[in-house]
Order: C-alpha cells, then sequence, then structure tokens
C-alpha cells in the first residue's frame, strides 16, 4: 500500500483541492467531492471530514448551473455542516467551515446568518479564554467575516461595531 493511499494523505489532497476549488477551480472542486465522499464512506464518523465533504457539496451547489441543484446540493451542505458540528461542537476547524459556508449562502432564501454568527462568535469567545486559540490572522479573519454575517442579517450597527473592533485591534496591514 502506497503512502498516498492513506487516508490522512487522502484527506490532505482533499482540503488542498477544496481550497482550489473555493479560489474558482470547478473540477477541483469536483474532485475534492469525488474523494471526501470516499473518505466519509470508509470513515462514517469522523467530524472533520464531515464538514469537509459538506463544503464540498456548498461548492458544488454554487458551481451547479441548474436552480434546482443548486439548491438541493446547498441544503443538503447545511445539513452536512449541522451535522458535524453535533459530533463535535468544539472542533474550531468545523465551526469555521460552517460559519463560511453559512456566510456564502443567500440570506433571503437560507437565513443563515445568524448560524455564521453563532461560530464566529464561539471562535473568538474561546480564543478570548486561550489567546493561543486562535492565530492573529485567524482572528481577523473571523472578525471579518463575522462583520460581514451581522451586515447579511440586517443589523449594521453590530457589523460595524465588529469592523471597530477588527481596526482597534489590528490597524490594516499590507497582508490583509
Amino acid at each position: 500500500m502506497s503512502s498516498d493511499s492513506t487516508p490522512e494523505k487522502q484527506f490532505k489532497i482533499a482540503k488542498k483541492l477544496l481550497q482550489d476549488g473555493v479560489e474558482g477551480d470547478k473540477q477541483a472542486a469536483k474532485r475534492a467531492h469525488e474523494k471526501l465522499l470516499k473518505l466519509r464512506e470508509t470513515q462514517p464518523h469522523h467530524a472533520l471530514i464531515e464538514a469537509y465533504y459538506g463544503s464540498s457539496l456548498a461548492l458544488l451547489s454554487r458551481d451547479a448551473v441548474k436552480l434546482v441543484e443548486k439548491e438541493e446540493k446547498a441544503l443538503e451542505s447545511l445539513e452536512v455542516l449541522n451535522q458535524a458540528v453535533e459530533m463535535d461542537p468544539n472542533e474550531k476547524e468545523i465551526r469555521f467551515l460552517r460559519g463560511s459556508v453559512c456566510l456564502h449562502l443567500p440570506e433571503s432564501y437560507f437565513y443563515s446568518s445568524s448560524i455564521a454568527i453563532e461560530d464566529f462568535t464561539f471562535l473568538l469567545d474561546r480564543y478570548q479564554q486561550d489567546s493561543n486559540y486562535l492565530t492573529h490572522k485567524q482572528v481577523r479573519r473571523v472578525l471579518r467575516k463575522l462583520s460581514k454575517a451581522y451586515q447579511n442579517s440586517g443589523n449594521p450597527a453590530k457589523a460595524n461595531e465588529v469592523s471597530q473592533r477588527l481596526a482597534s485591534m489590528y490597524p490594516k496591514k499590507k497582508d490583509d
């Protein structure tokens, strides 16, 4: 058995493909979904694989041509991501994935900004308890996403409050 066929190696490859899919590579998104589907079948109780599988469904939804398929994949994505959080509610990567997916769904149809707010607030609360929980770069990303989630949910005052918190904690940097 080659090292390329280990579940850990396949998961690493799938995560890289998923990231390429997030950046717009539709073929990579499909390949990530296929790999994650296989991993999910062999490791059905692995919460992180479940979360990445849910994220891959969100990309398939994004890239679908037919409206019905977009809706079905998005709903399935939310269901799978919710299941991943139920399996491991304290896993930060799962919370970040679910929050990020919810942030990109149309609020007028899915009403998922509240879930994104819950997940990003969860991450920031844990960071307040342990400053090593997130890197500074991760905190900036979470704050930006939380601000956007509040904006999407129709709460511009809270969005502005979070943006101000970000600005006061982290003055603008070139890598942002």
